[in-house]
């Protein structure tokens, strides 16, 4: 059994925020006379790692409006009305409950604005599912994650897991020693995930309980 805990980033592992970000999308470019990628195609295209302003080139914006629709994209990417677009998998509250049977769950996440935070979580009624919180402001980066993480004293947390996504996720649960898995699921492909080296890489979350017993983890109090 593990004394650690098991930290989850939101977008991607938890959240399908899919449908958001290409909604806000097409909206920024239909905005300026262009044509929306598919949401394949542009689902496609964020998870390689494609410039956004190439991904607004391919839907037919002139360099003129590239710059503006790229600046409105940031400024509404979470505002309400397209928050309330993201969905919680449909096995999300399933593993969470299983999870928490091995350790206490963190949810860590970085967004331009973590007061809306709460108020997405307790209309997912996903808020009582974390023993605890951590979110911050400013860009998602490595360096960002571990400060954040380490501002609550977690770089102590020995033997835990860090779930995401994301290369960020992986460097920054790496810089605090943790066991990083990355997800198939999320927003960044199987080829770019492989190439920054997690340690365990899973198609989504349904995945990790068993990946945490193979790792020797058991459910707290020997249920």
């Amino acid at each position: 059994m593990s004394s650690g805990r098991i930290f989850l980033d939101l977008d991607g592992p938890v959240l399908d925020v899919s449908e958001r970000y290409h909604r806000l999308h097409c909206d920024v470019v239909l905005a300026r006379g262009g044509r929306p990628l598919d949401r394949e195609d542009y689902w496609q295209a964020k998870r390689d790692q494609v410039p956004e302003a190439e991904i607004l080139a391919r839907a037919g914006l002139s360099s003129a409006d590239i710059n503006s629709a790229a600046a409105q994209r940031l400024r509404e990417v979470e505002t309400p009305g397209y928050l309330r677009l993201d969905r919680p998998w449909p096995w999300t509250a399933a593993v969470l409950e299983e999870l928490a049977r091995f350790a206490p769950l963190v949810l860590v996440t970085l967004r331009r604005h973590p007061d809306r935070l709460a108020r997405q979580l307790d209309d997912l009624g996903l808020e009582r599912r974390f023993d605890q919180i951590v979110a911050g402001a400013g860009d998602d980066t490595p360096e960002a994650k571990a400060s954040l993480l380490r501002a609550g004293g977690w770089d102590a947390a020995a033997g835990s897991v860090f779930v995401g996504d994301t290369e960020v996720d992986v460097a920054g649960g790496r810089a605090l020693g943790f066991h990083t898995i990355a997800l198939r699921c999320g927003i960044r492909s199987p080829a770019r995930l492989e190439v920054c080296e997690p340690d365990s890489l899973l198609d989504d979350l349904r995945d990790v309980p068993g990946h945490l017993r193979e790792l020797g983890w058991a459910y707290r109090g020997g249920s």
